[in-house]
């Protein structure tokens, strides 16, 4: 039996919801003011996405708190209208791309594609996520290098929306290029990647993460493959994983004296959707297309015959890398398409 090698700890996330009373209304509505929109002569100068990526190493590859001023101005390049983005954006000059940690949900209804926004970075810090340069609040946990620009007053103290503009196209690259960093959170397209029978998977032994006999709760499954599991979708919701769960699909994984199956199915999983993403190899290198158990895409199928090897994939979306390994985030399922260019979905 195949064995889990790499165990890591999971945090629980609790959600909260209250009810809400609306008071009656007996006036008038006022006149919805009219929306500002910022140009470049309201800041004046600006710095490139690349230079403040590049603070991050010039201060010893250790987290960065923007004290001078420094504003950027960059296109939104990415929609979380289908939930495979969470509480953040991407922008891109023509220098470079980057996450901006917005900690809200929706943001598709702020933020359109391509349009132009502006960052004050002043007090803000330039972090990183396992390899991935971000720019966000200081986590006042200490647990990440950044954290989300959570309240509307810190937001609208850094975030401005400029002008509406023609959504960036996507630049062609190659495997050669794949982990360069001018590449790292831009958007652009990879062709003829073919399915690589293996998958990323996080689990938890307890979703809300009292248990603490096995290994602090969590499982991180990286098969060196081939071997998906029979995991055939591009992610799983909840209810999708359990239905793997059930049928058998990770009893073949050892864990804690049993197996992963049965280990899962006897302590509760449940109350969350899990992390499950596939891999397809470009040239010979393996790229992870990361897909969230949230995305409304989580439970689609990929094709028959993508699966069977008998045809190739084109992605566009966001290139990132973990902990130097290739990773592509989709944005929506539009952005898989077949070696013509014409849509799989």
């Amino acid at each position: 039996m195949k064995r889990v090698y790499t165990l890591i700890i999971a945090a629980a996330a609790l959600f909260a919801g209250c009810e809400e009373f609306q008071p009656v209304f007996t006036g008038k509505y006022p006149d919805p003011q009219e929306q500002y929109i910022y140009t470049d002569a309201d800041f004046g100068k600006f710095t490139s996405i690349a230079d403040v990526k590049a603070m991050y190493a010039e201060n010893g590859n250790k987290p960065y708190v923007v004290e001078k001023n420094c504003v950027i101005k960059g296109q939104v390049t990415t929609s979380d209208q289908v939930g495979n983005l969470y509480k953040s954006l991407y922008i891109q000059d023509e220098t470079a791309g980057i996450e901006i940690k917005i900690g809200k949900n929706g943001l598709y209804n702020e933020y359109k594609l391509g349009q132009w926004l502006y960052i004050d970075c002043s007090g803000l810090t330039v972090g990183d996520y396992n390899g991935m340069i971000n720019i966000g609040y200081e986590d006042p946990t200490g647990e990440y290098e950044t954290g989300y620009l959570e309240h509307a007053y810190i937001i609208d103290q850094h975030v401005f929306k400029g002008e509406y503009d023609d959504p960036v196209q996507p630049v062609v690259i190659t495997e050669a290029d794949l982990h360069k960093e001018v590449n790292l959170g831009r958007l652009v397209t990879i062709k003829d990647l073919k399915y690589d029978n293996h998958i990323f998977i996080l689990a938890y032994v307890d979703p809300n993460g009292n248990r603490k006999d096995y290994n602090n709760n969590g499982i991180f499954i990286d098969e060196e493959g081939p071997d998906n599991y029979g995991v055939t979708t591009w992610a799983c919701s909840e209810q999708k994983w359990k239905e793997y769960l059930l049928a058998g699909n990770f009893d073949s994984v050892e864990a804690a004296g049993t197996t992963v199956g049965e280990l899962l199915r006897t302590t509760g999983i449940g109350s969350m959707a899990y992390s499950v993403s596939q891999y397809f190899r470009m040239g010979k290198t393996d790229v992870q297309v990361r897909s969230s158990g949230y995305a409304r895409f989580a439970d689609t199928e990929i094709p028959q015959d993508v699966l069977d090897g008998k045809a190739t994939v084109s992605f566009t979306g966001i290139l990132t890398e973990y902990k130097g390994a290739a990773q592509f985030t989709l944005i929506d399922l539009d952005g898989v398409r077949k070696a013509d260019g014409t849509n799989w979905y």
